[in-house]
């Protein structure tokens, strides 16, 4: 059995355990924001079980317990599959995040395989049924919710509009957000002021994605400016390497290890 790192210390999102840092799924997509070229790369790269494995396994030694993953889309499976080999192999048991479009609802067993925990909506459609003129949501977005609850998933949006869509989601059943909190404001909208008041100010646990404004950041800056942030609970961060991997999130250890001796 592999070696399996110090877990990172615990957070609850309602009586479901995760990590203070967990590990990201775009480069697993084949998908960058820094470029076609780079988009191009992961999706050679990781159209390999072994490669997506070998990055998990990585990040359970450096201590991640909690992973962000989608179901929607071609390689789902494969990683569903290489997340359930490196538990297998690690003997660590990993939950997830699972970020789920508007039908889901025929999702149930590749839910349970992928030890769904919480799901959160994909920001597109959380920012797209966010109605500006009288700051609520259509009602597709409680019927969201809902449904994920009924599923025995604690419910969440995605957003890239937190500084609006926040303070709008205390209305509803919504535990948990996922959205962009980095030292440079990259994807905080309408603006990094606004995002962090909203934050600072809603009941619900903060996921906080983008801490390196892919690739913007060097990680060690990145990881300890989001993990010093008080409105933030969780650090989302992928990786796409197991190289990387031990960096970014040694980085966010070193981190947390100061915050604590001091």
């Amino acid at each position: 059995m592999a070696d399996a790192g110090q877990p990172f210390p615990t957070v609850m999102i309602e009586d479901r355990a995760f990590c203070r840092v967990i590990l990201g799924h775009n480069p697993f997509l084949g998908y960058s924001y820094y470029s076609e070229a780079l988009s191009a790369h992961y999706a050679e790269k990781f159209s390999n079980q072994q490669r997506i494995e070998e990055v998990i396994r990585a990040g359970i030694g450096a201590g991640i317990r909690g992973m962000m993953l989608s179901l929607d889309g071609p390689r789902a499976e494969l990683i569903v599959a290489a997340l359930t080999r490196a538990c297998e192999a690690t003997g660590v048991e990993i939950p997830t995040v699972v970020i789920l479009g508007a039908d889901f609802s025929q999702l149930r067993d590749a839910l349970r395989r992928a030890n769904a925990q919480a799901g959160v909506l994909h920001g597109q459609i959380t920012d797209a049924l966010y109605r500006k003129g009288t700051r609520d949501f259509a009602p597709e977005f409680a019927e969201h919710m809902a449904r994920m609850r009924a599923m025995g998933i604690v419910p969440g949006a995605s957003t890239h509009n937190a500084g609006e869509t926040v303070p709008a989601m205390g209305a509803y059943d919504v535990a948990v957000v996922n959205t962009p909190v980095n030292k440079i404001g990259w994807r905080m909208c309408p603006c990094p002021e606004d995002v962090l008041n909203a934050l600072a100010n809603t009941a619900m646990k903060v996921v906080a994605m983008k801490p390196l404004a892919m690739g913007r950041v060097p990680p060690a800056e990145g990881m300890e400016y989001a993990l010093a942030r008080p409105e933030v609970d969780i650090v989302l961060a992928g990786a796409a390497s197991p190289e990387e991997a031990q960096e970014t999130f040694g980085a966010a250890r070193r981190a947390l290890q100061c915050r604590i001796e001091v």
